[in-house]
């Protein structure tokens, strides 16, 4: 009878965590993406954070220490896809990629001031004062050589 009673009670645990593991399987798991936004060296805080994973993209602001937060269901950003994170403030941004592995990813970012000059602007200024540089040199040479 004893052990009657307990094949029937072991059976009744390994059927419970049986279906205990199969609701805990059928809640969504998440995915986390974390990490720290620096300027050198020191934590940015007030930045605002955008992660994108596939189709879907999240925001958040750092907090005091610098650091950002951000959730994805699984079937939103699966392990293995690829996230990109971006922080920006004021003129400073910084961006960031990596691969989404196990259940906390984390991607610290660097800011950099961004106020470079117009690159387009000053190579067009370039290319006219040679080119007009050129065109007289070429004039001159050509006078020269009619005059002789």
């Amino acid at each position: 009878m004893k052990k009657k009673i307990v094949g029937i009670l072991t059976a009744v645990v390994l059927a419970v965590a049986g279906i205990g593991g199969a609701v805990a399987h059928a809640l969504p798991p998440e995915t986390e993406v974390t990490g720290i936004v620096t300027e050198h060296g020191n934590t940015v805080t007030g930045a605002t954070v955008t992660v994108k994973c596939g189709a879907t993209t999240k925001t958040d602001m750092t907090d005091s220490s610098g650091t950002y937060l951000v959730s994805f269901t699984a079937a939103q950003c699966p392990p293995g896809s690829i996230v990109t994170v971006s922080a920006q403030k004021g003129s400073m941004t910084g961006s960031k990629q990596g691969r989404i592995v196990g259940v906390t990813t984390k991607l610290n970012i660097g800011l950099v001031n961004v106020s470079i000059p117009e690159y387009g602007l000053i190579g067009g200024i370039l290319a006219v004062v040679l080119g007009a540089g050129a065109i007289m040199y070429t004039r001159r040479r050509h006078i020269q050589g009619t005059s002789l």
